[in-house]
This record gives C-alpha cells, sequence and structure tokens, in this order.
C-alpha cells in the first residue's frame, strides 16, 4: 500500500482493487449543436443509461454522475442504476471542474478512479476491463493509466487514489488536454490499436455516423 491507502498497480495484480466510477455528463453539447449528449440513442438505449451501466458492469463499487446543462432530461435515464449525482452549480465550467467534483463525489474507500465521459458510443465492457487490467499489471510507480491509439489520447482513464486527491485540491492542470503529454515518470499512455478508445460524437458528422 502507499502511504495515501492505494495499492500501486504492480502490487495489486492479483487484489481486488476498489474502483470508484466517474461518468461525465455536464456539457452543453455545443460543437453538436447544443444537443444533450447523454440522449443520443445507441441500439436504443441513451449514451448517459449506456455508459454508467458499463462502468457498473465493469467492476466499479462506485458510481457517480456528474451533471450540468439538460441535467432535467438526463436524470430521469438513471433512477434505475444505484449512483450518486453531482451537479454543476453555474451554467459556464470546464472538464476539469467536472473532474474534481466527480472526484470528491467518491468515499475514501476508493482505490483507483476510472473516468468515463458520456459520449463514447463503441466502448464495451470488455474494454473498460482490459483497462483496468492494464493499470493493475503496470510496472511500480505508475498511477495512472489512459489509452493511446494511434497517437491520440483516448478515454476512459484511471488513475489512483493519490492522483485523485491532487485533483480533488485543484492541483496540477488534470483534464486540461495537454497534460497528458508532460511525460510524468507515474503517467503510462497504454498503447492499443482499439478505435474504441478514440471514438466519440462530438460533432454533427459524429452523430451521423451512428444516427440515421
Amino acid at each position: 500500500m502507499t502511504a495515501e491507502g492505494c495499492c500501486k498497480p504492480k502490487d495489486c495484480s492479483s487484489a481486488r482493487l476498489r474502483i470508484g466510477g466517474v461518468l461525465l455528463a455536464a456539457g452543453a453539447g455545443s460543437r453538436l449543436g447544443t444537443r444533450p449528449k447523454g440522449l443520443i440513442e445507441i441500439d436504443g438505449e441513451p449514451l448517459i443509461n449506456r455508459n454508467l451501466r458499463l462502468l457498473r458492469d465493469a467492476g466499479a463499487d462506485e458510481l457517480v454522475v456528474v451533471t450540468g446543462h439538460f441535467w432535467e432530461q438526463l436524470v430521469p435515464l438513471i433512477k434505475g442504476i444505484p449512483h450518486k449525482q453531482v451537479h454543476q452549480p453555474g451554467p459556464v465550467h470546464a472538464q476539469v471542474d467536472s473532474l474534481r467534483l466527480g472526484v470528491n463525489g467518491l468515499s475514501p474507500e476508493i482505490e483507483a478512479v476510472l473516468v468515463l465521459p458520456v459520449d463514447m458510443p463503441a466502448l464495451t465492457r470488455t474494454d473498460l476491463i482490459a483497462l483496468v487490467g492494464a493499470y493493475k499489471h503496470a510496472r511500480d510507480g505508475i498511477e495512472f493509466v489512459g489509452p493511446m491509439v494511434d497517437g491520440l489520447p483516448g478515454n476512459p482513464v484511471l488513475f489512483s487514489r493519490r492522483i485523485a486527491d491532487r485533483i480533488a485540491r485543484g492541483e496540477g492542470a488534470f483534464g486540461s488536454g495537454g497534460w497528458r503529454h508532460t511525460r510524468q515518470a507515474w503517467l503510462l499512455e497504454w498503447q492499443t490499436d482499439n478505435t474504441h478508445y478514440i471514438t466519440d460524437i462530438d460533432t454533427p458528422e459524429d452523430l451521423a455516423q451512428w444516427v440515421n
């Protein structure tokens, strides 16, 4: 165990890791024409419901959903899945704000945090489990694992309690995008050819590929 109470991935390879799942669903969908991404249906299931279910089915011990814009429409869709909802209080917020809210919504018993944006339509339970496996079997000292596909950073990402506590305190540039390229010693860009990790719905062109 580390001083912060979280197993390092190398030490956790055969241990049960208590994972908190955070689903980011607070955005305004501005590049999509101000449309709630969580309401987009994939195979008849809204993305907010689908991805919260995936986090649960992949073994997350706790679930936190961060809402903001369109929360009135989104919240009723996930009442059947036990979770904690945290809400962005103002109309203007960045992803780092949602990330901080989500992490703060988890209990102290959580050892690692799996963060998933709501707009990812291709992920499967197997994909999430593979990421957890990469985290647990990473070399000693790795505290963050994110997929990297053909040079593009993907999602979801998984990080230790220590990193979660730094985010909760507002330290660093976590969630801003470019920080993953800073080559920190504790950060692993997990190389994979699975394009599910970089498939999202951000523009009308993306949406056209999934909705007829």
